[in-house]
């Protein structure tokens, strides 16, 4: 499992996909929950949940759109902002029930695990305030489409403009796991920007009329005041699932092929191009090692694009200008926002930080191994790097002015 099949939570209609796409959130470390959340700690209030501006009927206006996609954001997205104050499960998926879907025909239901119907998208409202005393509604977001799965550009699109129109929003961020950039950008690494580059290669999305463009939010960018106190008490260090045992068992796991497919896209062989056998210091670099995973980090990276594909990509060195992250949907969200006057920015964590090329002998990994590792280090950890990302965009929602 990786970012690239952690999409969809109801099946697709591409059969090439629908075997390999979640219902379930990712395994994580079943025995470690996400943590309480203790605002306490930083003199601060949880998110109000809105309920009462909640019903079957329209999807409820509001001032701030927070999207994310996977299974694993959107726990722990629902975790924070609705349920912080008991530990989350990775498998508990009972929260669900609380959620509203909206459908392609313009009607909203109480979500359902066994909708025959596939939905746009599924929404929650809360309340969060600022520095201001003022009370922000944020509509949270669970999109059910996605730039690199049926139906495509097209969906994305349509999703958001149905956001835009419904809720009268002025800014949209985006929230979720994301590829390292750089050699710097740890596991678990929350970052922020304002800006996006697209590069799309499927046919599917040729419909893209500003591929290769690159977009940036000039009037607008989130509020850096309550970052600090958010990473130092209450963010999770990512040590405490990927230590020595827990990389252990990882690497034994890409050895016996257990993860057939993890981080490749449906086109690329599901079969390991290689029988070798792997070591802790083959895969095991600076994003990787748990000596640097003690505290959560915050990039701040205003003006530094990101890049969107619709193909999972790995980096495999540093660029001399590198991407602050790599994702799938952001650069579209610009296009469309810049398109409806709404301001936005794009706050992700570093779920499959960039992978190592070489062995510790010198000798090439294949790309099919190194997708099978990214995919694992995912299933292992995206549910609890997605924490991180989403206190960062509280952080940056409720330290505003």
């Amino acid at each position: 499992m990786s970012r690239y099949t952690d999409a969809h939570t109801t099946p697709l209609i591409d059969p090439l996909l629908t075997p390999r796409l979640s219902q379930k959130p990712p395994s994580a470390c079943a025995d470690i929950p996400l943590p309480v959340v203790n605002w306490q700690a930083i003199d601060q209030t949880a998110p109000t949940r809105l309920d009462g501006d909640l019903n079957v009927n329209a999807v409820p206006n509001a001032d701030l759109i927070l999207v994310t996609w996977t299974s694993a954001e959107w726990s722990a997205l629902d975790h924070v902002m609705l349920n912080s104050s008991t530990p989350r499960a990775s498998d508990d998926i009972a929260w669900r029930q609380k959620w509203f879907s909206y459908f392609n025909d313009d009607t909203v239901n109480t979500y359902s695990e066994d909708s025959t119907n596939d939905p746009l998208f599924h929404f929650q409202l809360v309340g969060i305030s600022n520095t201001l005393g003022e009370q922000q509604r944020v509509l949270l977001v669970k999109s059910q489409v996605h730039l690199a799965h049926p139906p495509w550009i097209a969906g994305l699109e349509s999703m958001l403009d149905t956001l835009f129109a419904r809720t009268g929003a002025k800014r949209i961020v985006s929230t979720g796991t994301a590829g390292g950039g750089a050699i710097t950008d740890m596991l678990g690494a929350a970052i922020v920007t304002n800006m996006a580059q697209i590069n799309l290669e499927k046919p599917e999305n040729d419909t893209c009329g500003y591929n290769h463009q690159t977009f940036r939010c000039e009037t607008w960018f989130p509020s850096e005041d309550l970052y600090q106190l958010t990473q130092q008490s209450l963010m999770f260090a990512m040590d405490q699932v990927w230590n020595a045992a827990t990389i252990a068992d990882a690497i034994e796991e890409l050895n016996q092929g257990q993860n057939e497919g993890a981080g490749e896209t449906p086109e690329a062989s599901n079969a390991s191009a290689s029988n070798d056998t792997y070591h802790y210091a083959d895969l095991i670099n600076a994003p990787l090692s748990p000596d640097n995973l003690t505290q959560a980090h915050i990039k701040v990276a205003k003006d530094q694009p990101l890049l969107t594909t619709d193909f999972y990509y790995i980096e495999e060195t540093e660029r001399n200008s590198p991407y602050c992250f790599l994702e799938m949907d952001d650069a579209v969200i610009a296009h469309q926002a810049e398109n409806a006057g709404l301001e936005y920015a794009f706050i992700r964590n570093v779920s499959d930080p960039i992978v190592t090329t070489h062995t510790a002998s010198g000798a090439p990994i294949p790309e099919s191994v190194r997708g099978n590792w990214s995919g694992i280090v995912y299933s292992r950890c995206g549910f609890y790097s997605s924490f991180n990302s989403v206190l960062m965009s509280w952080a940056a929602i409720a330290g505003s002015h």
